[in-house]
Formats: C-alpha cells, structure tokens, sequence
C-alpha cells in the first residue's frame, strides 16, 4: 500500500512530512550543541555571578534533561500521545 501511495503522486504529503522531522531534528540538534548539558539555571548563576548549589552528579538524566517528578506519568503522557497520533494517522491515511 505505501509503494502505491508514492507511485501514485500521493506520497508528497509523507515527504513534506519526512522533511519536517528533519529539519526540527537537526534543529534540535544545533540547540542542543549551541546550549550544551548546562541547564537554564546553571547557565544563569553563572552569567551573573552567583554560586550554584552543591552540584548534582554528572551523567544523571538524557542528552541534557533532568525528568523532575513521577517519570510513569511522563511515560503514560507518551504512550497517549504515540497512541492518538496511530489513530489519527489511519483516520486520515493517504
């Protein structure tokens, strides 16, 4: 069915798609290499001079983010919206 949907003229609409993903990933990407592991308020105290806390250990969360709270809510949060984007995909299927 995809090969159908790309041969038949149909599939610009999963290239625009395609195209999007990888701009905001390498958007992403820049963000992450331009502001590195440091978080706002660590970038913050020391662009004016104030002395952070004691620090917490390096290597804790994932290229960067901290998850605060109950990480099952988060992965629930995930799992909803990976849920509804599946539906709503084959609602409107090319």
């Amino acid at each position: 069915m995809m090969t159908d949907n790309l041969n038949g003229g149909n599939g610009k609409g999963l290239v625009i798609f395609g195209l999007l993903v990888l701009i905001f990933l390498i958007m992403g990407l820049a963000a992450y290499a331009i502001s590195g592991h440091m978080g706002i308020e660590d970038r913050f105290n020391s662009a004016v001079g104030i002395s952070g806390e004691v620090e917490e250990e390096e290597g804790s969360g994932f290229l960067g983010f901290n998850i605060e709270g109950n990480q099952l809510h988060y992965l629930i949060i995930f799992a909803a919206l990976v849920i509804l984007c599946a539906v709503l995909y084959l609602k409107f299927k090319l």
